[in-house]
This record gives structure tokens, sequence and C-alpha cells, in this order.
């Protein structure tokens, strides 16, 4: 009886990918603050939305899984339903090849200092500052 039931109610891989991909590119542009205490990471918002977007995917195919199972009147375990998952991201990643490397070359990162350069608490640091970059502008 397992068999029988299209638990993708209807979706192929195809469409999975391309919903997977829809969700990708439907943000190509962050922004970054880099706090000067933090290290600094260069893929972290990127990286963060392409993480999500996977386990977004995730959480879709294992809902399709689910509900057409509850609606066929067939029993999984959670071990089932996570075996079919990884099955189906399997199939999906080989459609996706280098998608994702794509991705990455198009989006566009802000990176943004939320502490003024010479905005520290020390008066003497701050004085110290404006004049470095004083002397800076007048070589450039």
């Amino acid at each position: 009886m397992k068999q029988d039931i299209d638990y993708f109610k209807g979706m192929s891989t195809e469409d999975l990918h391309q919903r997977f991909m829809q969700k990708l590119y439907s943000k190509t542009e962050f922004i970054q603050y880099n706090d000067p205490d933090d290290f600094f990471d260069p893929e972290q918002e990127y990286g963060n939305h392409i993480t999500r977007c996977i386990a977004e995917e995730r959480n879709f195919i294992r809902e399709l899984i689910r509900t057409a199972s509850s609606e066929a009147g067939a029993l999984l375990t959670d071990k089932q339903i996570e075996e079919m998952v990884q099955k189906k991201r399997e199939e999906i990643n080989k459609l996706t090849g280098s998608a994702i490397e794509d991705y990455i070359e198009k989006v566009s990162v802000t990176y943004i200092d939320p502490v003024p350069e010479c905005g520290q608490r020390s008066i003497l640091y701050r004085w110290f500052c404006r004049i470095w970059k004083y002397i800076k502008s007048l070589f450039s």
C-alpha cells in the first residue's frame, strides 16, 4: 500500500527543485553588520539564508509526506518520514548541482561597521584617530 500513495501530492522532483531555487533567489542583497569584537565571517548572512532555504525545503517535503500519509490512512514512523525526506533531498541535490555556487556569485553583501571608526569612548583615541584620518587624507 505504501507504493500506491503519492506522498508528494503530484509535485515532481523538478517542481520541488524549482520551488527551492525560487526561495533561494528571493534574496540576493544582504547587509552584514560587523561588530569589531566579533569574529568576522564574510559568508554569515548569505550562508544563513541558504541554510534557512534548505531547512524550509526539508520541512515542506516533510509536511507533504505527513499530509499525504494521513489522508491515505497510512501510519509512518518519524524514521520512515525522515528517510523519505532525505531520499527526496538527494534527488533534488542532483538537480541543483552547482546552482548554490552560482547563487553565491550573484549575491551582494554590504558590510556596515556599527561603530564609527573614530567613535571610541576614549577622548585621546578619538583625537588621535581624527588626526590620523586627516593625515591619510592629505596623501590620498
